[in-house]
């Protein structure tokens, strides 16, 4: 008897959960890979290198990133590492931006670089603040007009350290990202 009642139960709850993935609609695939997403939202995702600047040239460095790059009719741009836009879940670059936290009152030096560090990144590329550097694209001249300043956070995500500090002002470089993250990212602390 109670081996028919186990036997019962489960044949009941097949078929429920059958039953449920029959009338369900289907999920929405995620892209393979984050520099699809990235394209899915209507960025361009690139290779991109690092380089120091050493003030009379660029020193080039080892690794490379896949980022995104958003640009707006009016040639503003705004560029985010591929695997930052693709997470499944929050990084400490889609909160910073998604919850804009202050600007410190009076930042010394580069306002982009010192509004980065005030919320726990970075945008330097050695043991000194006047350190700096950044990401060009493969292809790209080897110049300053095409190094982008990213603001790298602990968890490895980076994100435009400009586009993120105009953001915070409530001015939009090169597209809106707030929902073009593909984690949902909490609005609140």
């Amino acid at each position: 008897m109670r081996a028919r009642v186990l036997a019962v139960a489960l044949v009941t709850a097949a078929v429920a959960a059958a039953a449920t993935q029959a009338t369900a609609q289907p999920s929405k695939p995620h892209p393979d890979t984050p520099a699809r997403w990235c394209a899915d939202q209507g960025g361009r995702p690139a290779t991109y290198h690092p380089y120091f600047d050493a003030g009379h040239q660029l020193t080039p460095l080892g690794g490379e990133r896949q980022l995104c790059e958003f640009t707006a009719e009016d040639s503003s741009r705004i560029t985010v590492a591929t695997d930052t836009l693709a997470a499944g879940l929050p990084t400490l670059a889609a909160l910073a931006y998604v919850r804009k936290p202050p600007l410190p009152e009076h930042p010394q030096g580069n306002p982009s670089a010192a509004y980065c560090a005030a919320i726990g990144g970075t945008t330097q590329f050695g043991n000194h603040k006047s350190d700096v550097g950044g990401w060009i694209k493969t292809g790209d001249p080897i110049d300053r007009d095409h190094l982008r300043n990213m603001c790298l956070f602990a968890d490895g995500s980076t994100i435009d350290s400009w586009g993120l500090t105009y953001h915070t002002n409530g001015v939009i470089r090169g597209a809106d990202l707030t929902k073009k993250f593909r984690a949902a990212i909490p609005t609140g602390r």
